[in-house]
């Protein structure tokens, strides 16, 4: 067990602060630690500065020296979680870096310098510092208690603090609601308004039509390639999770890649069809994005986003009596996923709905009816 050892101010005779007590802060005199060793020894010392960030580093330190044992330095649990997930994709490192990013700055002003000194009451102060709520704190909170739960199996810490934290109530999963077809129209007739050349213009179009009539992630678009088109099917994994994609395409979207011209600054064996192969896949998305943003603005659509088309073909396949597994396959999701994110009310979804529980209702009524006539 660790030793707690007591940070104290010991006053000269000159100090004015004197009678204010041993733990206030404002005067320039040194701080001492007291405690009791395991030993049953104990332990004053001046730990010889004034400054109370410094003294807490020091007194954490002699803890450690004095319990025999190694205490894992928050920054290097940071860099092992790091090491641990080295194969994640980019964008999911990305995020790991920006929010493990906050703690480590947070916890630097805490002066909590070890991974066992973040406890149940430092996380709540972290949850006020971020003042974040919604879906995004909610992730936030999930990427915490998982880098907690690496540091409590390597033995760093004895709990996990970052469950004490409360999650925002969500009453549904977002919300994002599918495009009507007047928007999808909208969307479509832009691409031919927009932009300054023919090529941003086919460009656009070509990326609409995929994602409306296929559902990839915006990350599947910009690395599309020549090869991932097998006759009338796009057969591709999946940037995020790796799972296979599979849909067949319309004529209407295969024509559109095939008058896709190559990618500036490509070579001419380029096999892409949205990129020229040399940038990073994070500047592939951003730049889409921006092509995609212009489109939307110029079709008037409101809230109108990439990751609408995908909310749209899934809630399209399960009015039109597609099952969770069918369109996890076609989305190149989970099934879970799918009944989570996207499994929204269509009108066709809730006709389905009301035709499966119709039969209940005249099942039901013509057995009191038959009851009735014995």
């Amino acid at each position: 067990m660790t030793p707690m050892l007591t940070l104290k101010k010991r006053h000269s005779k000159r100090c004015r602060y004197r009678k204010k007590g041993s733990s206030q802060r404002e005067c320039r005199c040194r701080w001492w630690v007291d405690g009791i060793a395991e030993n049953g020894k104990r332990v004053r010392k001046s730990l010889k500065t004034p400054d109370y960030g410094r003294a807490l580093r020091r007194r954490a330190e002699m803890e450690d020296h004095l319990s025999g044992k190694p205490r894992k330095i928050l920054e290097d649990a940071v860099a092992a979680f790091h090491q641990r997930h080295e194969q994640n994709q980019a964008e999911t490192k990305r995020k790991y870096r920006r929010i493990l990013g906050f703690l480590s700055q947070f916890c630097s002003n805490e002066t909590a310098r070890y991974v066992d000194q973040v406890g149940v009451e430092t996380m709540d102060r972290y949850a006020e510092w971020r003042a974040k709520e919604g879906w995004a704190w909610n992730k936030e909170v999930e990427l915490l208690t998982q880098f907690f739960g690496f540091c409590r199996d390597r033995g760093w810490i004895a709990t996990n603090p970052a469950k004490s934290l409360k999650r925002s109530v969500l009453f549904e999963a977002n919300d994002v609601v599918p495009y009507t077809q007047e928007e999808i129209i909208k969307i479509i007739a832009a691409c031919d308004q927009f932009g300054r050349t023919s090529y941003e213009r086919r460009r656009a179009r070509a990326m609409v039509l995929v994602m409306r009539y296929a559902g990839p992630r915006i990350s599947d678009v910009v690395t599309l390639s020549r090869d991932h088109i097998k006759g009338v099917h796009l057969v591709k994994r999946a940037v995020k999770n790796h799972r296979m994609i599979r849909v067949e395409l319309p004529t209407v979207v295969l024509g559109a890649l095939d008058m896709l011209p190559l990618p500036k600054g490509g070579p001419q064996d380029n096999r892409r069809f949205f990129s020229s192969g040399n940038a990073s896949l994070r500047s592939l998305v951003k730049g889409a994005a921006r092509t995609l943003a212009a489109v939307f603005k110029c079709s008037g659509v409101e809230r109108a986003h990439p990751h609408r088309f995908r909310h749209t073909l899934a809630s399209e396949l399960l009015g039109k009596g597609g099952t969770l597994e069918e369109v996890a396959a076609i989305l190149g999701d989970s099934p879970a996923t799918i009944r989570r994110h996207y499994a929204k009310w269509t009108q066709e979804y809730q006709d389905r709905q009301d035709v499966l529980i119709r039969k209940i209702h005249d099942t039901n009524l013509a057995q009191a009816e038959g009851q009735a006539s014995n």
